[in-house]
């Protein structure tokens, strides 16, 4: 099979193999996170951005190259999660100008557009770091490079890449020692080698189960008849539990309707129901943990949707090549979601801040110290780019203050802000919880936009912050081995305590981070303690350290027991 070009249809068909094989793969490439924390997300966050370009994708007509390369630029840009998510979208928002204008692609074409994908992505990274997937694209583009000259089968082509790539997966322990003390290589490369087979795949004519059952399904709706559905709502959504048995929560949703599908992987459990009563079943599902995501549908509209847009197919296509072109940030912006009414009417506020926090407790106390949009999303699960750009808009604000209390979010708000050049948007490079609160602590309205910013960068740096947490897998961190389910200390991103217990690792955690110029400690505690417990252990801090005065507030966050502030 000798594959010179490649055109709109076969790159769309690339694109969704290798979202597919990413898809099918997210949890070994989770895995390969060096932190054994509980949330070590890097296949989730690239599947996700990956199947939002996809969406995006699904609505472009595929006859021309540029324009599926475009949208799936715009797709991921949007839908980009944590850092790896973000650094991908700029890897694609490369391709997709090294497509520019291109109907169809010859391997030329496609070795310059993976060069411009690594020199886009290098960009967008104000400290890349070697060892990651942006050494993988790098070394990639450098030998793509090399295939300019002269018209090769794409297939000869995408081989000789993905050798290169998979070959510096394997050097990226060399690059950092942390991935070679754990004993994995990089979780992002590993993404992006999946993606690389995945584009190889499409053109050596393999396409996935999910593409043929979505046109299968799609074609069954125009014959069956409205009166056909017995439940109205397609209702799935992944819940994250600590219990091992959930055969109640299966049993009571299974008689709430019908084409029940339960699957349970160690602690989540992903559960589609067809019901009339959605609610009902995630209100059972909230009794035995965190709901990580939620989709809904209304299959009697999107049946009738389908059949008419079946029926009026040929005088609704848009003819293709009668709108002049667009940057991938003039098309995102034209999708943004329009403010309400009730918004435009009223005068922008000064100041508006966003925060991104998990729990009710921590939300609360968000609230309370001025922020005026919160972005439920944190560990497990960070917000897309385009979550981000919503909350903004919704501050109606002239200057919007953003904290992302998370290292890996960070990015997706840098990206967020970005897009939105038509407002005066700060990012505050906050990685936790208690750094944003010390930084809104710093916050005053009296005081213009740049002031504040400067204000509560300055504030950042005067907490530190403690996360007690359990580790996922067996594993050595800096000379200490920890087993699966130990509990531990993280302090600033450092694992520094490792034990049976969690009142004993906390303790011993702040320990080490208490000094004499210590004054205050912060226990937020999370949804799996009491606040009796909390206090019990603020009372063994005040009894040892008598110089401290030590607060104590409900947090509710998963995952972490307990996070804890010393200023």
């Amino acid at each position: 099979m000798d594959i010179k070009h490649i055109d709109g249809d076969l790159l769309a068909k690339m694109f969704k193999q290798a979202a597919y094989t990413l898809n099918q793969n997210r949890a070994l490439v989770d895995s390969l996170n060096v932190f054994p924390v509980p949330d070590g997300d890097t296949g989730t966050n690239m599947s996700l951005t990956m199947n939002a370009a996809i969406t995006e994708i699904d609505k472009t007509p595929t006859d021309h190259a540029g324009n599926v390369a475009k949208a799936m630029s715009k797709g991921s840009l949007m839908g980009a999660r944590g850092n790896s998510g973000v650094i991908l979208s700029q890897i694609f928002r490369g391709f997709s100008k090294g497509c520019h204008e291109k109907a169809q692609l010859t391997s030329v074409d496609l070795a310059m557009a993976i060069r411009e994908s690594s020199d886009t992505a290098y960009k967008a990274v104000m400290k890349p770091v070697e060892g990651t997937i942006l050494t993988v694209i790098r070394k990639t583009g450098e030998l793509a490079v090399e295939y300019t000259e002269l018209e090769m089968p794409i297939h000869e082509l995408l081989a000789v890449l993905i050798s290169r790539a998979e070959e510096t997966l394997e050097t990226t322990p060399d690059y950092l020692p942390v991935l070679k003390q754990a004993g994995v290589v990089d979780a992002g490369g590993k993404g992006l080698v999946l993606i690389l087979r995945g584009f190889m795949d499409a053109v050596l004519g393999v396409e996935s189960h999910y593409a043929i059952e979505e046109s299968k399904v799609g074609h069954a709706q125009t014959q069956i008849s409205a009166e056909d559905i017995n439940f109205t709502y397609c209702t799935e959504f992944i819940l994250k539990t600590r219990i091992e048995d959930v055969t109640y929560l299966r049993n009571n949703v299974e008689k709430m309707g019908d084409s029940m599908v339960f699957v349970q992987d160690e602690d989540l459990v992903k559960v589609h129901v067809h019901t009339n009563n959605p609610g009902v079943a995630l209100e059972e599902a909230l009794k035995f943990g965190d709901l990580m995501t939620i989709k809904i549908e209304n299959m009697r509209q999107q049946h009738s949707s389908i059949v008419d847009a079946k029926e009026t197919e040929a005088i609704l296509s848009p003819a293709v090549g009668t709108q002049p072109e667009k940057t991938v940030e003039e098309a995102v912006l034209e999708e943004k979601t329009e403010v309400p009414a009730s918004n435009i009417a009223e005068p922008l506020a000064t100041h508006g801040i966003v925060s991104i926090a998990m729990g009710e407790g921590l939300a609360r106390i968000l609230k309370d110290l001025g922020v005026n949009v919160i972005i439920e999303g944190g560990q497990t699960m960070n917000p897309s780019t385009e979550d981000i750009v919503k909350a903004i808009e919704a501050c109606n604000a002239e200057n919007v203050f953003v904290l992302p209390n998370n290292s890996n979010i960070i990015l997706a708000a840098n990206q967020a802000k970005d897009i939105l050049s038509d407002k005066n948007v700060f990012v505050l490079p906050t990685k936790t919880v208690p750094q944003g609160i010390a930084a809104l602590i710093q916050f005053n309205a009296e005081r213009t936009a740049e002031v504040n910013f400067e204000n509560m960068k300055a504030a950042i740096e005067t907490v530190k912050t403690l996360q007690v947490t359990f580790s996922v897998r067996d594993t050595v961190f800096n000379g200490m081995d920890i087993a699966k389910d130990d509990i531990l200390g993280v302090a600033d991103g450092t694992i520094i305590e490792v034990g049976k217990d969690v009142e004993q690792v906390t303790l011993k955690a702040l320990e080490q981070l208490i000094d004499e110029n210590s004054e205050i400690v912060t226990l937020y505690y999370g949804e799996n303690l009491t606040a009796e417990m909390a206090q019990a252990l603020a009372d063994h801090l005040t009894e040892k350290y008598n110089h401290i005065d030590v607060d104590v507030q409900e947090g509710g966050q998963p995952l972490y027991y307990y996070i804890a502030s010393v200023e």
